[in-house]
C-alpha cells in the first residue's frame, strides 16, 4: 500500500506539471488576435499529452488515458491542417479547455481519495464528433476508409471485417478448454460486417475479454452440464450487425448465468450501493461488473479473478461512444449487448 501511495504521488506531481503546460498553451494562444502555431510547440504538447496517456494507462485510469489520447488527435488536427476555419479553431480551444478542466477535476478527486469519474468518456466523444465533422468538411470519405487525425498525423484508416476474429476465438477456446478441462463451441454470425480498423481492434479485444470471462466464470464442466440437462459442450455465440451508422454486437454464453445476490453483496461491501438492494434493477446490478477491480471470484486464476477484464470491455466501448448492457438468467446464460456509432 505504501508503494501504491508513492506511485500515486509521483503520478499526480508529473501530471499536474503536464497540465500546466497545456494551460500555458491555451492561455497564450487565446490571447492572440490572430492565432498562429508553430509545429515544434505542437509537437511538444503532443509529447506532453502522450506522457499523460501512458502514465494514466499504467495507473489503471482508462478514462483519463483515453481523454489524453483524443487530445493528441485534436492537437494533430491543429498541426496537420492548413487554413483552419475560425469557428473550428475556436471549437478546438474549447475542447482543449474541456480536457484541462476534466483532468484537473479528476486529479483533485484522487488527492482527496475520491473515486475517479467516467466523465472523460463524454470529453472523448466530443472530440471524436468534432474531428468527424471537420473530416467530412475537409475531405470526402470513400467507402473503404475513413480519415482520422492521430499523433502520427492525418491518416486514412482502412475498413475491415471480422473474419479474422473467428480463428482467434477458436484458438482461445481450444487453449482454455485444455487448461480448464472444459469443452467449448464458438458460433459467429455477421463476420462480414465492415468497420474501420481501429474500431475492429477495440471490438475484437472486448470480445476476447468476454470470451475468457465466460469460459472461466460462466460455462460449466461437461459433467455438470449433463446433470443439468444441458448439451455437454458449452456454447459461445457472437452476432454482429450494422444498421445505417450504428453497429450492434451480441455476445452470449449458455452457462450458469450471473448471481444477482453475490454481486449485490460484494457491491455493498465495497460501499457502492446508493439505495436498498431490492430497489436495484437487474441491469443496474450487472453493471457493477463493468467497474474496474470488481470481481466475484475469491481466488484469481490464470484467466480471471483479478478484477481486470469486463472493465476493459466497458472502457473500449465507451471510447467509441457506445454502451454495454448485460442480461442474464440463472442456469441459462449471460448476454452482453453492445451498441456504438460507426462514425463517432
Amino acid at each position: 500500500m505504501e508503494n501504491a501511495d508513492f506511485l500515486l504521488d509521483i503520478y499526480l506531481e508529473e501530471t499536474w506539471k503536464n497540465i500546466d503546460k497545456l494551460d500555458d498553451f491555451i492561455e497564450a494562444k487565446g490571447a492572440q488576435e490572430i492565432i498562429t502555431m508553430e509545429e515544434e510547440e505542437l509537437n511538444g504538447l503532443l509529447r506532453t499529452m502522450h506522457s499523460i496517456k501512458g502514465s494514466s494507462a499504467m495507473m489503471g485510469l482508462p478514462p483519463i488515458s483515453e481523454t489524453a489520447h483524443r487530445a493528441e488527435d485534436l492537437l494533430s488536427f491543429l498541426r496537420e491542417e492548413e487554413n483552419i476555419k475560425p469557428e473550428d479553431m475556436e471549437t478546438s480551444f474549447q475542447l482543449l479547455r474541456m480536457v484541462s478542466g476534466y483532468l484537473k477535476r479528476e486529479l483533485r478527486r484522487m488527492e482527496t481519495e475520491d473515486e475517479v469519474t467516467d466523465f472523460g468518456w463524454a470529453v472523448v466523444r466530443r472530440i471524436q464528433n468534432f474531428l468527424a465533422h471537420v473530416d467530412s468538411d475537409n475531405e470526402p470519405e470513400g467507402p473503404s476508409y475513413q480519415i482520422a487525425y492521430t499523433r502520427r498525423g492525418k491518416q486514412r484508416i482502412p475498413y475491415t471485417d471480422f473474419a479474422s476474429l473467428i480463428p482467434q476465438m477458436q484458438r482461445v477456446a481450444e487453449m482454455m478448454g485444455r487448461e480448464l478441462d472444459k469443452e467449448f463451441s464458438v458460433r459467429v454470425s455477421g463476420a462480414g460486417t465492415e468497420v474501420p480498423r481501429d474500431i475492429y481492434d477495440k471490438i475484437s479485444m472486448a470480445v476476447l475479454h468476454m470470451m475468457r470471462n465466460s469460459m472461466d466464470h460462466g460455462l460449466e464442466h461437461t459433467d455438470v452440464r449433463e446433470q443439468m440437462g444441458k448439451t455437454p459442450v458449452g456454447e459461445i455465440s457472437l452476432e454482429i450487425r450494422k444498421t445505417a451508422e450504428r453497429v450492434y454486437v451480441s455476445f452470449r454464453d449458455d452457462g450458469k448465468g450471473l448471481d444477482r445476490d453475490d454481486i449485490l453483496t460484494l457491491a455493498w461491501k465495497r460501499g457502492l450501493l446508493t439505495k436498498s438492494p431490492e430497489e436495484y434493477e437487474d441491469s443496474e446490478v450487472y453493471a457493477f461488473l463493468l467497474r474496474a477491480g470488481f470481481t466475484t471470484r475469491s481466488n484469481a486464476t490464470m484467466f480471471s479473478g483479478r478484477g481486470v477484464g469486463l472493465d476493459v470491455v466497458h472502457a473500449a466501448i465507451s471510447s467509441l461512444g457506445g454502451t454495454v448492457q448485460i442480461e442474464s438468467r440463472k442456469y441459462m446464460g449471460t448476454t452482453f449487448f453492445i451498441e456504438f456509432p460507426i462514425l463517432v
